[in-house]
């Protein structure tokens, strides 16, 4: 009788766990962040200052390279009137300038995408706080970005991109991506 009752406990917790399990469904939605992020008015503003800080570090590169190649022709020019000491000194400037060249263009690099990242993470989170929102009015479990191939595959019902650039006050316009 006891074994019974034991029984009849587990059997009735097992089918409370499939009945709590069975009203809990995942609903999944996809994305395309990068989609979308482009569609963003304030995404254009923040391509045109990329622009301009890209387009002055270039100028500087510029600069740097004009240098350079100012005192390779100047030692190429002089080399057959210099000693052994100056030329040394002259390849040593020489070597020093191209070091400083690749430190620069490294550095530069670093610093753009450092610069977009900035003016980026506010636009981020007004997306990230649409999605939020989105997924809790329409039921979704989980969002998953498809924006560098990270979902395989999908239905494109649940592509929730135009539920959240409407969330956005965003202009739905199509976006053709690959998937």
């Amino acid at each position: 009788m006891r074994t019974t009752k034991i029984f009849f406990v587990i059997l009735m917790m097992t089918a409370g766990i499939f009945t709590a399990s069975a009203q809990t469904k995942t609903k999944i939605g996809v994305i395309n962040i990068g989609a979308l992020l482009k569609t963003m008015p304030e995404y254009d503003s923040v391509m045109v200052a990329y622009q301009a800080k890209y387009d002055q570090m270039q100028k500087d590169l510029q600069q740097l390279y004009s240098e350079f190649d100012t005192k390779q022709k100047a030692y190429t020019a002089n080399q057959d009137q210099l000693t052994d000491m100056m030329k040394s000194i002259k390849m040593q400037e020489l070597n020093d300038l191209q070091k400083r060249i690749q430190s620069f263009q490294q550095g530069a690099q670093d610093e753009l995408n450092k610069f977009v990242e900035q003016r980026q993470a506010p636009i981020l989170k007004k997306i990230r706080n649409a999605i939020n929102e989105v997924a809790k009015e329409n039921g979704y479990t989980h969002v998953l970005n498809n924006s560098q191939d990270q979902v395989l595959y999908y239905v494109e019902a649940y592509d929730i991109l135009p539920l959240v650039q409407k969330k956005l006050g965003l202009k739905v316009k199509p976006i053709s991506v690959k998937h």
